[in-house]
C-alpha cells in the first residue's frame, strides 16, 4: 500500500539577491514618502504639479511594493547556482532606463538644467514632466534591473543591471530634488 500523505513541497531555488532587493524596495518606499510629503508644500494653485507629484509617488510605491513582495517571497528559498549569461530582463531594464532618461531629458530636464546652470530658479514641471510621462519605463527599469541582477551572473549582465539601476536612481534623485525644492518654495 502507498502512503496517503503527500510529499512536502520543495521550494524552487532562486537567483534573487535578497539584500539588494530589500535595499532597493526600501529606498523606493522611502522616496515615495519623501515625494508625497514634499507635495504638501506645493502651492494650492498648482494642480498640474500636484498631479505630477502624485503620479511619481504612485510609481515609486508600486515599484517598491513589487520588489518588497519579491524579496519576502524569495528570502527562504534555496540559492540557485549562478549562471554566467545575460538575462533578458537586464537588457530590457537597460533599454527602459535609457527611454526614461531620454524622455526626462527632452520633456524638460534639459531646460531645467539650463535654468539652473544660468543661475536661475529651476522649474518643477521641467524637472518632472519626463518622469511623469515615462513613469512605467522608469519603474520597470528599477524592477527588471533588480530582478535581472545575479550574483556571479557575468560582467555584461552585471553591467547592464547596475547601469539600469544607476540611471533609474539618478532620475530618482532629480525627481526628489525637484519635489523637495518646489515644496520648500525654492523653485518655480
Amino acid at each position: 500500500m502507498t502512503d496517503p500523505t503527500p510529499a512536502p513541497a520543495v521550494p524552487k531555488p532562486t537567483t534573487a539577491v535578497i539584500p539588494l532587493t530589500f535595499a532597493i524596495a526600501v529606498s523606493l518606499l522611502v522616496a515615495a514618502v519623501i515625494n508625497g510629503i514634499s507635495a504638501f508644500g506645493f502651492p494650492i494653485n498648482a494642480p498640474v504639479e500636484q498631479v505630477y507629484s502624485f503620479g511619481i509617488t504612485v510609481d515609486l510605491l508600486v515599484a517598491g511594493v513589487i520588489l518588497l513582495v519579491r524579496a519576502l517571497v524569495h528570502r527562504h528559498r534555496l540559492r540557485a547556482e549562478p549562471v554566467d549569461r545575460v538575462v533578458v530582463l537586464t537588457i530590457v531594464a537597460a533599454a527602459l532606463s535609457v527611454v526614461a532618461f531620454a524622455t526626462w531629458l527632452f520633456a524638460g530636464g534639459l531646460d531645467d538644467i539650463g535654468l539652473l546652470a544660468a543661475g536661475q530658479r529651476g522649474r518643477y514641471m521641467y524637472g518632472t514632466a519626463g518622469l511623469f510621462f515615462a513613469g512605467a519605463a522608469w519603474c520597470l527599469a528599477f524592477i527588471f534591473g533588480t530582478i535581472g541582477y545575479r550574483k556571479g551572473g557575468g560582467r555584461l549582465n552585471t553591467g547592464l543591471s547596475v547601469g539600469a539601476l544607476a540611471v533609474a536612481f539618478l532620475l530618482l534623485a532629480a525627481a526628489l530634488a525637484a519635489g523637495v525644492s518646489y515644496g520648500l518654495g525654492l523653485t518655480d
